[in-house]
């Protein structure tokens, strides 16, 4: 019983805190700061039922530079949303998850859409299940020519043969370093132009007309075709992105 009226006494000293960080405003109508309530509660409840308030969490402001390893800077600065490849349908949700957040931070002009990312990180990974995916957190085959660089080597490979399949802290931070290197990249100039002629227009970019020009991507021959038909087949009609 003696807990119960203590709970409720410090309950009605708050609540006479309250009352007094209470500030009048231009239009007569009473506006609470709520930051000046938020420790004496975060106290009380901590102490008394280990309940704990977290702070809202600040969004970053500024833009995303895709730029040289400014993958790294976003990584530490933007706390990025996990991609989960326990499955196909979280692969491809939590992926355009990611991309989303990015794009609140990418320019319009040097955005890439969802489907093209999604279709190419769909066959580098085999829908998010390869080692490089999961071991590595490279969802776009990215290789680095840096041995001082995080790297992983396709097994049975032992020893560094010039080039690596880059590492990265996430999976979200690997779709930052693809960013770059298709807005940034010489050979990916047509792709671009196909991106900016579209915008200039007013309209959206094609992912199927900007897809024919990622024939310097991958080795295979057909591999701007494989890119078309995930869009087409695999993603169109059957997500929501």
């Amino acid at each position: 019983m003696r807990y119960i009226i203590a709970f409720i006494l410090v309950v009605l000293v708050l609540n006479e805190i309250s009352k007094k960080n209470r500030l009048g405003t231009d239009d007569g109508h009473e506006d609470v700061i709520h930051t000046q309530m938020l420790d004496p509660y975060q106290k009380f409840l901590n102490l008394a039922f280990d309940v704990h308030i977290e702070p809202p969490v600040k969004k970053p402001t500024k833009k995303i530079e895709l730029k040289y390893a400014s993958h790294k800077v976003v990584e530490k600065e933007y706390g990025l949303p996990d991609i989960d490849t326990s499955s196909k349908d979280q692969f491809v949700y939590s992926l355009n998850k990611c991309i989303n957040f990015l794009y609140d931070y990418v320019e319009d002009q040097h955005k890439i859409p969802n489907e093209l990312i999604i279709a190419q990180a769909a066959i580098e990974t085999g829908w998010g299940k390869s080692r490089f995916a999961n071991e590595g957190n490279n969802l776009f085959g990215i290789r680095t020519w840096d041995k001082n660089e995080p790297y992983l080597l396709p097994i049975p490979w032992t020893e560094w043969p010039g080039w690596g399949v880059k590492a990265y802290k996430s999976k979200c931070e690997s779709v930052i370093d693809y960013l770059h290197i298709l807005n940034n990249v010489s050979v990916f100039k047509k792709l671009r132009e196909v991106r900016d002629t579209a915008i200039s227009n007013g309209q959206q970019p094609d992912p199927i007309l900007m897809a024919s020009h990622l024939d310097k991507y991958a080795s295979r021959e057909n591999y701007t075709d494989l890119v078309k038909e995930i869009i087409k087949y695999n993603l169109r009609g059957v997500y929501d992105l």
